[in-house]
C-alpha cells in the first residue's frame, strides 16, 4: 500500500506519545455506500459494478476492521414503501449479488441504521440482512442489532443509531448512553455509528444545535456524540449529510461527524458531495485515539472511485475541524495525517 504519511509526521507522533500501546487496533471507516439502484429505473454501474472499488481496495483492506454505511436495500423485486414521485424522495435497491463487491473490497461491518433502511419495508430489511449474512458481512442497526468482533484478544462492539423508525434513535440520548455504557462494561472497545444531521452543501459545518432537513428532525449530533463518549464510546463515526464534516477529539476519543459519500453511483456527487474520504484510526488498547490518516478519494462518474492527488477531502476536513472545534480539533496535515494537538494531554476516563 502506498504510504502517504511523511516520515517527519510519523516520527513526531511517536515523540509526542511514547506511552501509546505497542499493539493498537486499526479501524478504517467510510461514509455512504449505494452501488447504484434498479428502482424506480435502472441506474447501475457498468460491468455489474466489478470496478467500483478497484482503485481503492488496498486502502480498505489495510486495517483490522473496515466499516461503512450501506444506504439502500439488497433486494430482488419487492414493493417500495415510499412515494418516490414526490420531490426529493428517493428509494435505493441494489441487486443482492452486489454484496460480493463489498466482500472483495474488504468490508467487515455495515451500518444499516439510516433513512433508507425501510425503503422496501420489512421485506427489504429481511433480504438485506439475509444477503449480508450469506456473504459473511456483519451488520448492525435494525431492531438495535450490534456488531461484535474479537481482534487480538480485544472484544469490540459497534452500536448504530439513526433518526429513522426501526433503529435506535439519536434523539433519545439517555437511552443511547445506557446502551453504550452497558456495552462498555462488557467490551474493551466500543464504536458508535450514527446517521444524522442536515444534508448537502449548506450543512458542511457542524454546530452544537438541533438540526432539521426538509422539516424532518435530524438530531443534535454534537450533543449525541459527546454524550456517548461520556458513557464509554471510544470512536464515533458519523454519516448522513452527504458531505464530509469536521472531526473533534473529545476526552481522548475521536469523533468524525460525517465521512460524506463514499461510493454513491448515480447520486449527485458534484463539488464536496464527491469527496470520498477513507478514514483510518489507530486506537490504543483502552480505546484512546492515537493517530490516524485521511486517504482522500473522489467520485467522478463515470469513473470508479479514484485516489485524489489533491487531497481535497483531507484539506476540507482539516479546515472544518479548525473552524468548528478550534482547540479540540485534531491536527490534520495537508496530505491527511491526523494526530493529536500538542496542547491535548492524554486523560483517562472511566466509562
Amino acid at each position: 500500500m502506498t504510504n502517504l504519511r511523511p516520515l517527519f509526521v510519523t516520527t513526531l507522533l511517536f515523540v509526542l506519545f511514547p506511552s501509546a500501546g505497542a499493539d493498537p487496533i486499526s479501524v478504517v471507516a467510510v461514509g455512504d455506500i449505494m452501488m447504484g439502484s434498479d428502482y424506480p429505473r435502472t441506474m447501475l454501474p457498468p460491468n455489474q459494478g466489478d470496478d467500483l472499488y478497484r482503485k481503492v481496495t488496498e486502502y480498505l483492506r489495510s486495517a483490522d476492521l473496515t466499516v461503512g454505511n450501506l444506504e439502500g436495500v439488497l433486494l430482488d423485486g419487492g414493493v417500495c414503501a415510499k412515494k418516490t414521485n414526490k420531490g426529493r424522495v428517493y428509494a435505493f435497491r441494489m441487486p443482492p449479488p452486489f454484496a460480493q463487491h463489498l466482500v472483495d473490497a474488504g468490508f467487515d461491518f455495515l451500518n444499516l441504521a439510516n433513512n433508507h433502511l425501510n425503503d422496501f419495508g420489512a421485506h427489504g430489511v429481511e433480504s438485506t440482512e439475509k444477503t449480508l449474512t450469506d456473504y459473511g458481512i456483519a451488520f448492525g442497526g435494525p431492531a438495535g442489532k450490534i456488531g461484535k468482533f474479537e481482534i487480538r484478544g480485544k472484544n469490540i462492539a459497534i452500536a448504530c443509531f439513526a433518526t429513522s423508525p426501526g433503529t435506535d434513535l439519536i434523539f433519545d440520548i439517555v437511552a443511547a448512553q445506557s446502551k453504550v455504557a452497558g456495552l462498555a462494561r462488557q467490551h474493551d472497545i466500543v464504536i458508535v455509528s450514527f446517521h444524522g444531521g442536515g444534508e448537502g452543501l449548506k450543512y458542511l459545518h457542524t454546530y452544537d444545535t438541533f438540526e432539521y432537513f426538509l422539516d424532518q428532525p435530524r438530531g443534535n449530533v454534537v450533543e449525541f456524540s459527546r454524550a456517548v463518549v461520556d458513557s464509554g464510546a471510544d470512536f464515533v463515526w458519523g454519516h448522513g449529510p452527504h458531505v464530509p464534516r469536521a472531526m473533534e477529539i473529545y476526552k481522548d476519543r475521536l469523533i468524525a461527524y460525517s465521512l460524506g459519500n463514499f461510493c454513491t453511483w448515480g447520486f449527485n456527487v458534484a463539488q464536496e458531495r464527491g469527496y470520498a474520504p477513507i478514514l483510518m484510526v489507530l486506537l490504543d488498547s483502552d480505546g484512546t485515539f492515537m493517530r490516524g490518516e485521511i486517504f482522500s478519494m473522489v467520485q467522478q462518474p463515470p469513473q470508479p472511485l479514484m485516489v485524489d492527488s489533491l487531497h481535497r477531502a483531507a484539506r476540507l476536513i482539516a479546515r472544518l475541524s479548525m473552524e468548528d472545534f478550534s482547540e479540540a480539533a485534531p491536527l490534520i496535515a495537508p496530505e491527511g495525517s491526523v494526530f493529536r494537538s500538542i496542547s491535548m494531554p492524554v486523560r483517562t476516563i472511566n466509562p
